[in-house]
């Protein structure tokens, strides 16, 4: 992408942080944010459909109940593939969930590409629709937007797009394809959203990918860290009792490095993919709702920001029988809440404002 292109985007995404609504978030509120939901008709041609009960589930008896501020970031409804009409009659629980966090003043919702129309005027939303928020927190500003605004072709291709898939994929069964499934573009976008945010020295949050990023790292490059901090550790242990759990951890993180790199994920593995001197922990994606062994979100909460990974273990056990994971059962329910990553966001913007 040319200078003059780059700088477009730059300026547009200026523009969303001036635009945005500005939250406190220095008191005790919290926030959990979403972020690609693809709410559909409840059909097999629907990839809401699969964790529904888990999202409903998270946010009514856990996030709800906890005074937590739901934020959707973008693509709620699929609305390239499915009718607004439809949507809302199959899914009048999940909005019942949604009406009670707005009545509570606790529910801000963004606009994604997907769901793009819900700007057009023949449709009215009961929520406000925002193009980004910005958390004032007292480390630092927090700029959340669904990411589309990093890429210029959606501005100009999302009525193409949408075609496509309402008249194409929908009758073929082909699941939701977009940016999440195209390692370049996925790239791409990250990079120009996290040389904006390094730049600006903010944090920014995005969802769009639908990849799950903490500090910038994806979860090959958190691996790699984990491994190298735990290798340190077993050095420096003492005795053969503390040094065969970090044995098997160090192992268990190699397995599931390996299954990366074993099914042609390279890049992911790669060093440096936003070409940078510095590492800068500037960029974070909440993942998706819709993915295949569960769902992943972003908590701020006591000047803490968690990467947090809901799952079903009758769809994935992958967590409960590994040795340094520490799920949490959600009640008497079959589905668990686990902490991926968890960091405290004073030292964040230090080392942003320290290296950028």
């Amino acid at each position: 992408m040319g200078k003059a292109k780059i700088k477009l985007i730059y300026t547009q995404l200026d523009e969303l942080f001036d635009s945005s609504d500005k939250l406190d978030c220095t008191g005790d509120n919290k926030f959990v944010i979403f972020s690609d939901l693809h709410m559909g008709d409840g059909s097999a041609k629907d990839d809401f459909r699969q964790n529904s009960e888990l999202f409903k589930t998270a946010i009514e008896g856990y996030y709800f109940k906890k005074k937590y501020h739901l934020i959707l970031n973008g693509d709620v409804e699929e609305l390239q593939r499915f009718s607004l009409k439809k949507i809302f009659k199959k899914w009048e629980d999940v909005y019942s969930i949604f009406d009670r966090f707005h009545e509570d003043l606790r529910l801000y919702k963004l606009i994604g590409n997907h769901d793009l129309a819900l700007c057009l005027p023949k449709w009215p939303s009961k929520y406000k629709i925002h193009h980004g928020i910005t958390l004032n927190t007292k480390a630092g500003d927090i700029l959340i937007f669904h990411g589309h605004q990093a890429s210029m072709a959606y501005k100009r291709l999302n009525k193409l797009v949408g075609y496509t898939l309402r008249y194409l994929a929908n009758p073929l069964r082909i699941r939701n394809y977009s940016v999440a499934h195209d390692s370049r573009k996925q790239y791409a976008i990250e990079r120009r959203v996290y040389h904006h945010s390094s730049f600006r020295k903010r944090v920014s949050i995005i969802g769009h990918t639908h990849r799950p990023l903490f500090e910038s790292l994806t979860k090959a490059e958190r691996l790699k860290y984990k491994i190298e901090q735990l290798c340190r550790k077993y050095a420096r242990s003492q005795s053969d009792l503390k040094k065969k759990p970090i044995k098997k951890l160090i192992k268990s993180h190699k397995k599931e490095l390996q299954k990366i790199f074993s099914k042609g994920k390279r890049k992911s593995i790669d060093s440096n993919l936003y070409h940078s001197i510095f590492h800068i922990p500037c960029l974070f994606n909440s993942g998706c709702v819709i993915g295949k062994r569960g769902m992943t979100c972003l908590e701020i909460d006591k000047n803490e920001i968690a990467l947090v990974h809901w799952f079903d273990k009758k769809i994935s056990r992958k967590y409960l029988d590994k040795k340094g994971y520490e799920p949490e059962q959600f009640e008497d329910t079959d589905y668990f809440r686990m902490v991926l990553n968890i960091e405290n966001l004073k030292y964040i913007f230090s080392r942003i404002n320290l290296l950028s």
